[in-house]
């Protein structure tokens, strides 16, 4: 309105001027109104840049009006004196923030990463981007986000209701820090569940299939763990949930214009599902939330990483490489016990000690020389003799322990233990220290 009464004076300013010019001298009248016109107009004609994206503040005799202009041509007619614009981009803006170093209740120190995006502005709310540029524009928010949410995090990792009772409950618990640190910078946006079991309790009772509960849900009476049988349940907050569905819901947390649920109880299961689908657009980068004190839209919010440092670390990971090689050594016990059994089905004659001997060869961890020593004492047919030396029993290592030959008796090859297996023992030990050398 004002731009337009304003065009309109200087206008009728030009016109009467350029007339009366004109009776003095046609030229000189034509000549002002050509010029005069001309600089009023490119004067007046603004671009705000559509790439990157841009939107405007309208400023009139420098006081911030409630009125955005958008990308394109604009018009402010006397431009700055009485018109003018403040430019803001609205781009996507995606902030890593630093490491948040925290201490869980046991003192193990951890790293929360994470990142944050947003849009200056918030649709239909023009006062919104007067709040962003008193916020401090993109640096200033970028400084109050990260206070808002190292505060958190600490307040988090320290909670005795919300936050983890240890360092690996932390690290287990990660939806649960979204869910606080949602919270803390998109309050406008939340509704109160409105109950005095705490929403990370519910949201983990209400998870499909349900959640383990944390220390602090044994603690306070909503859940029972066995720690030696590693069973747990949610019976008494069920019970407790069981109690509510049959009370009346509490109109204080219920919208206007919302239908009324038909208990309590329904009225908090609601809630989380509407607190669950708000998490999980953010942390997917579908949200559409406006922080009106800052005057931004918040598109999604992630915690990338909780990460254990320090003594703690070092532990976990000595503990890590111990569990693998205890799960490596099972395997290699299972796998030499199967081998030894397929021996003795094999060749009933076979003792176990006798099988054992031999497949520690088959594996390589005693030398080949045993071979003799069993055949000898066993009378051990040719056939597996050769499956020894094919590796058709599952192969034999590459790398063997020994590879001499054995002390042969006195007197030479015991020749009844040869006419009895038909082997020719000291050529199939030496195709076995052979295949063990190649």
């Amino acid at each position: 309105m004002m731009r337009t009464l304003c065009t309109v004076i200087v206008s009728a300013f030009i016109v009467i001027v350029a007339t009366v010019l004109a009776d003095v001298h046609f030229l000189l009248g034509a000549t002002f109104f050509v010029v005069l016109s001309w600089l009023f107009i490119e004067n007046g004609i603004v671009y705000v840049p559509a790439n990157p994206p841009h939107k405007a503040i309208l400023v009139i005799l420098g006081k911030r009006q409630k009125v955005v202009l958008s990308e394109g041509l604009n018009w402010l007619p006397l431009r700055p004196f009485i018109f003018d614009l403040i430019l803001i981009k609205v781009e996507k803006v995606n902030y890593d923030l630093e490491p948040q170093e925290v201490r869980t209740p046991d003192n193990a120190l951890l790293d929360v990463k994470a990142s944050i995006t947003w849009i200056a502005g918030i649709e239909d709310s023009p006062e919104s981007f007067t709040m962003y540029l008193n916020s401090g524009g993109l640096e200033g928010v970028k400084k109050i986000l990260h206070d808002i949410i190292e505060d958190r995090v600490k307040t988090w990792a320290r909670s005795n209701k919300e936050g983890p009772s240890n360092w690996m409950e932390a690290q287990a618990t990660k939806d649960d820090a979204h869910e606080v640190l949602v919270k803390a910078i998109m309050r406008d946006n939340l509704n109160p569940v409105g109950s005095d079991v705490p929403t990370s309790t519910w949201m983990r009772f209400f998870d499909a299939p349900q959640s383990e509960p944390t220390a602090y849900d044994v603690k306070s009476g909503w859940a029972e763990k066995d720690l030696v049988a590693d069973k747990w349940n949610w019976n008494k907050l069920q019970a407790y949930y069981n109690g509510l569905l049959a009370a009346s819901p509490n109109p204080d947390f219920i919208k206007p214009g919302k239908t009324l649920p038909a208990s309590e109880g329904e009225r908090i299961k609601v809630a989380i599902k509407e607190r669950k689908e708000i998490v999980r657009n953010i942390r997917e980068g579908k949200g559409k939330f406006g922080n009106h004190s800052l005057g931004i839209t918040i598109v999604m919010f992630v915690i990338n990483e909780i990460k254990v440092k320090g003594a703690v670390a070092d532990a976990a990971d000595q503990e890590e490489k111990e569990r693998r090689e205890r799960a490596a050594d099972k395997v290699e016990i299972d796998n030499f016990s199967q081998r030894a059994t397929s021996l003795i089905n094999a060749h009933p004659g076979l003792s176990s000690e006798q099988a054992f001997d031999v497949t520690q060869v088959i594996l390589g961890k005693v030398s080949k020389k045993i071979v003799q020593v069993v055949g000898a004492q066993t009378g051990l047919g040719q056939d597996v003799l050769g499956a020894l030396s094919l590796g058709s029993l599952g192969g034999v290592s590459n790398n063997p322990s020994g590879s001499e030959k054995a002390n042969q008796p006195k007197g030479g090859k015991d020749q009844n233990s040869e006419e009895s297996s038909g082997v020719d023992w000291d050529k199939t030990v030496k195709d076995l220290e052979d295949q063990a050398q190649e």
